[in-house]
This record gives C-alpha cells, structure tokens and sequence, in this order.
C-alpha cells in the first residue's frame, strides 16, 4: 500500500512539472507573452480572461478594455476566423457602453476583414455600410479611417486598383498625421498590392522601396514583433515585383529576407503570405511540384480562404497532368467569383460607393464653413456633380467587366471545341499510320512471308519506315503544346551567320531532296536566295530555336504546295534580319492572318497536322525578341516573314 502511494505522489508530481512551463513567469503579461510565444492559444486566452476579471474588479475601464482588445488582436494573429466573428460582437458591446471607440472600430474592422478573407463579400459590404454610417454619425475620424480601408481590401479583392487607390488615398489623408508604423506599412502594402494587381511591377517595386525606407527610419517607434511584420511584408511584396518583371535572382534575395523576419516575427498570418510568396516564385521557375508543396504549407498554417494561393496550386496541378483536381478547384473559383459578380452584390457596391461619396461632401462641407460660409452651396453642386460622374465611370468599368467576361467565356468555349477537335484529329493522325505499321508487321511475320519478293519487302520496309517518321513527328508535335503558352524568355548565347542558320533549317527539313533539283521528278521547286552581305550578318540569337522556327515554316510549305515553287529569301533589315518563305501553293485569306497562329487552327481538314506548328513559331520568335507574321500583300500563295533582331 505504502509502495502504491509512493508511486502515485511521483506520477502526480512528474505531471505538476510537465505542465507548468520552464521559469514560469510571475505577471499576467509575463505569462501572455509566454503562451501566445509558445503558440498555447487557449492559455493566451485564459490568461487575459483573468486580466479582464482582475481590471473589473479593481474598476479599472482602461485596463480592461485592453485586455478585451488583446484577444482580438490575438485571435486575428492564430487565424481563428469564426471565434473572431463571435469574439467581436461581445467586444463592440462592451467598448460602446464604454465609450471606447478605438477598440470598437478597431474590433469592427477586424470582423470584416476577417468576413473578406472568408469570401463573405456581401456580408462584409453590409457590415461596412453599417460602420460608414455609425462613424459619420459620431463624426470619428479614426472610424472613418478604417472604414475606407477596407473598402480598399474589398476592391483589392475584386481586381479593380482604381477605386482600391482612391480609397487608399482618402484613408491615408486621415491617418497621416498621427498614425503608427503598422499602420502606415499596411497603406503602403496595398498600394504595392494595387499596382501588382494592374501587373505595374515597376510601380510597385517603387512603393516596396519607399516601404522600406520608411520602416528603417521608423523602427524605434514600434515594439520588435510588429517590425519583423513590417519587414515581412515588404520583402515578400518587393519579391513579388521580382517576379512580375522577371528578376528572379532578385526575388529569391528578397524571399530570403522576408524568412528571416517571418521566423522572427513567428505568426500565422505571416507564415501564410510567406508561403503563398514562394508559390508564386517557384511557378514563375516552373517547378510545379514546389508550388504545390507550399499550397500545402498555406492550408497547414491558417484555414483562411485564399483565391490567389488556390489558383497557384490549380495551375501546378494543370502541370503535373492532375487535371481533374485543377478542374475541382477553377470550378469552386468560377462559382465564387460569379456570385461576387451578382445583382445583390453589385447592389451592395453602389450604395457603398454613395456613402463613401456623401462622407466625403460632409467632411467638405464642415472644413467650408470654417473657412468661407460663401463657398458652401458651391463646394455642394461641385461634390455633386462628381457623385453623378464617378457612379457614370463607374457603371462604364462594370460594363467593361461584364463584356471582358462574356469575350472571356466565348473564348474558353470556342477553346475546348477546338480542343476536342484536336484530340479527335491526333487520334485519327496516330490511329492511321499505326494500322499501316501494323498490317505490313503481320505480313512480315504471317506463314507466307517468305514467298515476298525483294522488291516488296524493300517497299514494306519503306512505308514502315515513314509511317514510324510521321508517328515520331506528332509525338513531337504535342510535346511542343507547352512552348505555345509558355512566356519565358529564350537566352540568346549563340553567334551565328544568317546563312548558316538557313542552311540548317533546310538540311533538317531536307527540303531540297523533295524538290529540283534533288529530285527530278518533283513537280515543285526549291530555290534559296541571298546577297552576300545579307549571308554573312552574324546574329546573337539562340541557333536551335531560331533553325527550328524556320523549320516549321518550311516544312509548312511543303504540306501546302503541290506545285510551282517554294523560296527561302534572307535580307538585311538594319537592325534585324527578315528571313522570308513564300511559295505557290494554296493562299491564306487576308482575314485568318491572325488565326492560323491559334493553337490547333487547321484551315484545310484534309491535309495532314495538329494545327500548333505556326503557334508554336511564333511563340519561339518573340520569346527570341523577334516576331513572325504573315505577308497578306503577297497573293501568289504565302509568305511567312520571320525577324530576328542582329544584337
């Protein structure tokens, strides 16, 4: 029995030190910045329910309604989006009875963040008119501040910068004066973020270096955890611009130092943005299975909704061959996006826009009559007259959206027709020469094999033979589907002659042994024309795609031209070089000039081909820093004209 007590005392007393932390700390304070350090959120929240008990019951407001601000502010930094919701209804009732209107609109505007990064647009809409209404009415500037904030969040979030902007900069005319580090780094994130949006990366590198230059000088004026935030933020925004303009080396040096003040600052919500950054990077190098490793980081760290982090990891799947996910995920997408578009939404939007204009008449109207009483009913007619134009632009920029998403759709549907089309055209390409294959195979191999003559065995070894060539060359084919999209950038290391680059791509298409004089029976002839000084340019291009896009337009002649003749021409352009293929054969009308550089346009369906080859040149041209384009002036047949520039 003694034993058994003894045993019992140790077991308590081992779990007595298990759970109290090492040099526990003595304040309340102490003991919050332990748990909400250690990441013990519902310690954090224990502790300051006793703060709150402790500042009511020494009837201290001002204590107390700090403490009832902190687990806010904390249920904000664990990304606890539900519990916030619910936190801050109980909150807002206590600082209004109170007379705290910091905390109150602070408290308020934490809810409809919180609402829009849930994608809970009208909700948020409603709770913002509500907050416009309720700090005009109390004539709270702060409020005011906080209200036009998030009417930029909203618009940030629905893609359209130019009122984000003018939100922003209303806001900032408020806070300017008397606003604190964070603060003031949060406008600047979002005009950085506008501007990203709008792809203006140049803009937004500007703004993350005035950003950073603000913080430096700054940065004794905020506690260090809200620095490290600050710096987070920045780095990654500026490695976003890195990445826009295609500066990658940049952006990885920029990523590097938004981890070292991600893993200072340690919070959710800068994890969150740290790895969204990364995805963002690591699809910008085309390491799909990167991207999708930090998506999943994203969904370890917070729960928040996040349409840009869910369209990163939708278009690394699309390059892993998981489409069927990707689908599921631009489907949920398609379906948000369409109902932030809807009539009670658009609703919402309007009467916003009317309360942010109204606010900004009453402001007016109160600085006019301390300053000239006369000038009021025309500071009036003029705010009018705004209101009536900005809700003019207003309802042209909606209308812009709603046509650029029906073009859109239109486009997606002729696309997977035309996809469609294209699958069923490479079966039909594949299926053919394989059954060729296949019949002469069984021949060979069949009883009465040996009873072939010489010369039918050679003629089954030759149709074999380019059946296998046309199979191998769709194979190609498809394989050359991603250069048509992709937007990288070609290096261009090689110094090479213009003739040289000519005279590759027609020993690769060995267009000279299917025409004269190659081949004396060939009804169509090939002629390769250049002057002396057009020949002997030396270009710094890359030799592999510039032979390859030629090839392509070559071999397109050959597919084309039944008779007559086809030639390769090279001239001197000043500062580039025009290599110019033409023939005889069929023609392209003037008005599918544009069109047959589609993927999988094919103008004729009965002449062999994916429909990618001339997409697919012209991509490589410009990724080169040339460009390719079709002649229409020319009328006897074709003409290609593909441009290389010199240097």
């Amino acid at each position: 029995m003694t034993r058994l007590l003894s045993t019992v005392i140790l077991l308590a007393w081992s779990f007595m030190l298990q759970a109290a932390p090492p040099s526990r700390p003595e304040s309340l304070d102490s003991l919050y910045a332990y748990y909400r350090a250690k990441g013990n959120l519902d310690s954090a929240l224990t502790v300051l329910d006793r703060q709150v008990a402790q500042a009511q019951a020494a009837g201290d407001a001002k204590r107390e309604g700090e403490a009832r601000w902190k687990k806010i502010a904390l249920l904000h930094s664990f990304s606890q989006a539900d519990p916030l919701i619910k936190e801050a209804d109980t909150q807002m009732a206590w600082f209004e009875n109170h007379g705290q209107w910091d905390y109150y609109y602070r408290s308020w505007q934490r809810k409809t963040n919180i609402l829009t990064m849930q994608g809970k647009l009208r909700q948020a809409l409603h709770e913002l008119q509500r907050m416009l209404n309720d700090a005009t009415e109390r004539d709270n500037r702060s409020g005011r501040a906080m209200a036009y904030k998030q009417i930029s969040v909203i618009y940030l979030n629905m893609k359209q910068t130019e009122p984000a902007v003018d939100a922003l900069q209303h806001y900032f005319e408020l806070v300017k004066d008397d606003a604190d580090v964070s603060t003031l780094s949060n406008y600047y994130y979002r005009m950085a973020k506008a501007y990203d949006y709008d792809r203006n990366y140049d803009r937004e590198l500007s703004v993350t270096r005035d950003w950073k230059a603000f913080i430096q000088a700054n940065a004794n004026k905020r506690d260090g955890s809200n620095i490290m935030e600050c710096y987070n933020t920045c780095y990654q925004t500026q490695a976003a611009a890195y990445i826009g303009l295609q500066r990658l080396d940049n952006a990885a040096q920029a990523l590097d130092s938004a981890l070292y003040y991600a893993r200072r600052g340690n919070t959710s919500l800068g994890w969150h943005h740290y790895y969204k950054m990364m995805a963002r990077y690591h699809m910008a190098r085309g390491d799909a299975e990167a991207t999708l490793r930090y998506t999943d980081s994203i969904r370890i760290v917070t729960t928040e909704k996040d349409d840009h982090a869910a369209e990163l990891r939708a278009e690394a799947l699309m390059m892993t061959n998981r489409g069927l996910e990707a689908a599921r995920i631009y489907q949920q997408l398609y379906h948000e996006k369409d109902s932030i578009f809807g009539r009670e939404t658009r609703q919402h939007l309007d009467e916003l826009n009317t309360l942010f204009q109204v606010d900004e008449i009453k402001t007016e109207q109160q600085h006019a009559k301390l300053r000239y009483l006369i000038l009021a009913s025309v500071c009036i007619v003029l705010a009018l007259l705004v209101l009536v134009l900005y809700g003019w632009r207003a309802a042209i920029r909606q209308k812009r959206v709603n046509e650029e998403l029906r073009e859109a759709n239109e486009r997606a549907k002729v696309s997977a027709k035309m996809k469609s089309e294209f699958i069923r055209n490479i079966s039909h390409e594949i299926r053919t020469p394989l059954n060729i294959v296949s019949g002469f195979t069984q021949i060979l191999t069949g009883p009465d094999q040996k009873e072939l003559s010489d010369e039918a065995r050679e003629d089954i070894k030759a149709r074999v033979d380019e059946n296998t060539e046309r199979i191998t060359k769709l194979v190609d084919s498809m394989l050359e589907l991603s250069d048509v999209s992709s937007e990288v950038v070609i290096s261009r290391n090689d110094e090479t002659t213009a003739h040289d680059l000519a005279a590759e791509a027609i020993a690769t298409t060995q267009i000279d042994q299917h025409t004269k004089p190659g081949n004396a029976e060939a009804k169509v002839a090939f002629s390769f024309k250049t002057d002396s000084d057009a020949a002997a340019i030396t270009l710094h291009t890359n030799s592999l795609y510039a032979v390859r896009t030629l090839s392509h337009l070559l071999g397109n002649a050959m597919k084309f031209t039944s008779e007559g003749s086809i030639t390769l021409r090279v001239e001197d352009g000043g500062s580039t070089v025009h290599f110019y293929v033409e023939d005889t054969g069929i023609g392209i009308a003037k008005e599918e000039a544009e069109h047959i550089f589609e993927e999988f346009v094919q103008l004729d369906d009965f002449t062999e081909g994916a429909g990618i080859g001339l997409a697919v040149a012209r991509s490589l041209a410009r990724r080169m820093g040339g460009d390719l384009w079709l002649d229409t002036d020319y009328t006897d047949g074709a003409r290609f004209v593909f441009e290389l520039t010199k240097n």
